[in-house]
């Protein structure tokens, strides 16, 4: 009589607490990404797909000159490129290899926001962004800052190079659609002195001497979000 009534009371009890253990796994999974309901202050209609960055430091005066192309998906017609960029200069733009007027370039620092006025509407479909600007190398961990360090042994006074991006400073190092639901592949490339070492989030590719010190050109990143990219440089200990 009591194995039968334990067992009445154990296999409904079993079982409600199956039902709950599935009904916690199901709540606890991630739902998928979703990127018009992901939240942000960026118009949608204009998504990021790849971009190619040229990046070349003077660390004379701590600053830095740039360039990029990025390849566009216009899901909707616009009139405008709205995108992230903080403390550069845009020396210059231009959509679909046509340059657009000074005009046409307005920085918002204040909002840290670069908005592209085009002299027609930019239909849907593939288009390309192009943009050269200049930027300061910081001291603090924002963007592309400078480390000064003593050399262990030597004595003597280093400095190198590195880069902060989370959570909003991507933008601080070339303008972008800096917000975490904007995924796109990054190539970067950067000029640094010849006996120093550069890493970033991919291989090196090629690596190249210039009259300036040598090119390191990295391997495209998957598609991920902008404050995922790295890139630190300095002097090898031997050189």
């Amino acid at each position: 009589m009591t194995e039968v009534l334990m067992r009445d009371i154990l296999i409904p009890l079993v079982s409600l607490l199956v039902l709950f253990s599935v009904s916690l796994s199901s709540e606890a999974v991630e739902k998928p990404f979703n990127f018009n309901e992901t939240p942000g202050k960026l118009p949608k209609e204009v998504v990021p797909t790849e971009y190619a960055i040229r990046i070349v430091p003077n660390l004379d005066n701590f600053t830095f000159s740039g360039s990029e192309s990025v390849k566009l998906n216009v899901r909707s017609p616009v009139r405008q490129l709205v995108l992230n960029a903080l403390e550069l200069k845009i020396e210059a733009a231009s959509v679909d290899d046509k340059e657009l007027p000074p005009s046409a370039i307005n920085s918002d620092n204040e909002n840290q926001i670069l908005t592209l006025t085009l002299p027609s509407e930019l239909a849907t479909g593939d288009h390309a962004l192009a943009l050269r600007f200049t930027g300061k190398i910081n001291q603090q961990g924002q963007g592309l800052f400078y480390m000064r360090y003593q050399e262990e042994g030597s004595g003597a006074r280093k400095v190198m190079l590195g880069t902060q991006f989370e959570a909003t400073d991507a933008r601080r190092f070339f303008p972008c659609w800096d917000e975490p639901a904007f995924r796109a592949r990054f190539q970067l490339t950067v000029v640094v002195p010849e006996n120093w070492l550069a890493v970033s989030n991919m291989p090196i590719e090629t690596e190249q001497k210039i009259a300036d010190g040598k090119e390191v050109h990295f391997a495209s990143t998957p598609p991920m979000s902008s404050y995922l990219n790295v890139f630190v440089a300095g002097r090898t200990r031997f050189c």
